[in-house]
């Protein structure tokens, strides 16, 4: 039953996207992600939850009202002894009502929230930790505790009535929580004109729900609430933000928690191919901030407006100060660059029908300044799985030069810990890093790339071009656009999603998506495919 339910969801989706098409006025509309610190301790829990809570109300009134949509980060509101009953629509009903918040049981700090986005007209997107009670006779997946746990995103419109809720799907180093049976896809209308879609975090990672949002139901705005360990060379949060946006072609809205003493920080609104509007990494501190960005939206991600200004590109100072978690660089094909002054260097590394090309030339410093350098660089090819915390894991296949601080590849993707203002510095005056890449019916390519300021690079510090030819690999060409001398990372991170490597069956398992893929497309293109095979 569940299943047919979210099946007409996603046919109501649908149909209100073709509803909304032609409604737009505007080429923009403004939105507001918040950087925020929770109170985690010092209190008692209701005190803790009283002041996360001033502190969001604090946040929506610093918008002026001038904010379409604002949106929170995951984690930083409520806690397990404060938990609240989440419906998953009240319609045109308020909740910001007393007599409405008591129908649907919500508790008091969710009707505060509601009467704020009324009073600020403003569309309020925000993370709780949800109860749900349950039978422990009579429903099997029902805890012993009697209710279940969810990590969910709630949705208010300008009234203040839920119109969405998203409860996550992938879970990360979360044992209490619980799943839905199946995943939901959190989207909303809006009276922009605009179909939002959002998930949670650690869903970024994945095809379902995150990338499905937008190949299955052509969503062009989404938004993350996040609370996200960044790790290193790939996975740096405004890094993977950016990315993400760049290589689905969305408008991306993304909040973050802001914990840099443990390594969690990283908010940003990016559109596309064009780049990051505003963002915000705290690395060179260990307190976080309560910080909005507020910012004008393109409707369209990749269309020119007049009306939208992007950030300027961040190459320092070095962010040194937070901790970071590692991806086993050692288990990557590398080779070293040579430290040879102006002449180009080109390597190719290959593995598992995977094709990487480097085109490199470097100025170096003083003879004399060599051995002082803070990193030394390496050509890299990753093809295979990784896996994260408990069963998931991802397959992946990467082309990219990355920052070491020795010889040994096992040094690669570690944050220098001196301070690097007066180091000598390596530069790139050329770099050109492609790879030839199978289809596959789930994919997802993007750029990566990383400064010492542990932001990603622009669009006018860099190209990135696609060439696709039916049947053959992607060829992706990257390019540096103009020298850099703060580079961490700089590749093309293609995610296979759901394929997992089985020796040379990756190819076949490649192929027979594509395949299908076809199938779904033209019986006739098809049949012309198995020709050409044979």
């Amino acid at each position: 039953m569940e299943r047919m339910w979210k099946f007409l969801m996603g046919l109501l989706l649908l149909c209100s996207l073709v509803l909304v098409k032609g409604q737009i006025t505007k080429s923009y509309y403004t939105a507001g992600v918040v950087e925020f610190r929770p109170t985690v301790q010092g209190g008692s829990s209701s005190e803790m939850l009283q002041q996360n809570l001033d502190a969001y109300l604090q946040l929506i009134e610093q918008a002026n009202g001038e904010a379409d949509i604002l949106v929170f980060p995951e984690g930083t509101l409520n806690n397990p002894l404060q938990l609240t009953r989440v419906p998953q629509l009240t319609h045109n009903d308020s909740i910001c009502s007393e007599a409405i918040a008591q129908q649907h049981r919500v508790e008091p700090f969710m009707q505060k929230l509601a009467c704020a986005a009324l009073r600020a007209r403003s569309y309020l997107v925000i993370n709780v930790q949800e109860r749900e009670d349950c039978d422990i006779k009579t429903q099997r997946d029902c805890p012993s505790r009697g209710y279940l746990l969810f990590n969910t995103n709630v949705v208010f419109d300008r009234s203040g009535a839920i119109v969405s809720r998203y409860r996550k799907w992938n879970l990360y180093l979360a044992p209490e929580m619980n799943r839905t049976e199946s995943a939901d896809y959190g989207a909303f209308k809006t009276d922009l004109g605009i179909v939002f879609g959002h998930f949670i975090c650690f869903d970024m990672l994945f095809y379902t729900p995150a990338t499905e949002l937008i190949e299955r139901f052509e969503i062009r705005n989404i938004i993350a609430t996040n609370m996200f360990n960044s790790e290193l060379p790939f996975l740096t949060a405004s890094q993977l933000q950016q990315g993400w946006a760049w290589g689905s072609e969305v408008n991306l809205l993304a909040a973050g928690a802001s914990l840099p003493a443990r390594g969690i920080s990283g908010s940003g609104i990016y559109a596309g191919k064009r780049g990051a509007i505003v963002r915000h990494m705290v690395g060179n501190a260990t307190v976080g901030e309560r910080r909005l960005l507020l910012a004008r939206v393109p409707i369209y991600p990749n269309i020119i407006s007049g009306d939208v200004s992007f950030d300027v590109a961040r190459p320092g100072p070095a962010q040194q100060m937070l901790p970071l978690l590692q991806q086993q660089a050692a288990n990557f094909r590398s080779q070293p660059l040579q430290l040879q002054n102006s002449s180009l260097q080109q390597i190719k590394l290959c593995e598992q029908q995977l094709c990487c090309y480097f085109n490199v030339s470097l100025q170096l410093p003083p003879a004399q300044q060599l051995k002082q350098l803070p990193y030394q660089y390496r050509a890299a090819l990753f093809a295979g799985n990784r896996s994260y915390e408990q069963d998931q894991r991802s397959s992946l296949r990467l082309c990219a030069i990355v920052a070491c601080l020795n010889d040994e590849p096992a040094s690669c993707g570690k944050l220098h810990a001196a301070d690097l203002a007066n180091a000598p510095r390596l530069q790139f005056n050329a770099l050109n890093v492609s790879g030839e890449f199978i289809p596959y019916r789930r994919r997802l390519l993007m750029p990566s790339t990383l400064s010492y300021s542990l932001y990603a690079l622009q669009p006018s510090e860099m190209s990135w071009q696609q060439h696709f030819e039916l049947f053959k690999p992607t060829r992706i060409d990257m390019q540096l656009l103009q020298p850099h001398s703060q580079l961490l990372t700089f590749g093309i991170y293609g995610n296979y999603f759901d394929e997992h490597y089985k020796g040379k069956a990756a190819g076949r398992t490649a192929l027979s998506g594509w395949l299908l893929s076809c199938a779904l497309l033209s019986p006739l293109l098809l049949l012309m495919l198995i020709g050409k095979c044979n």
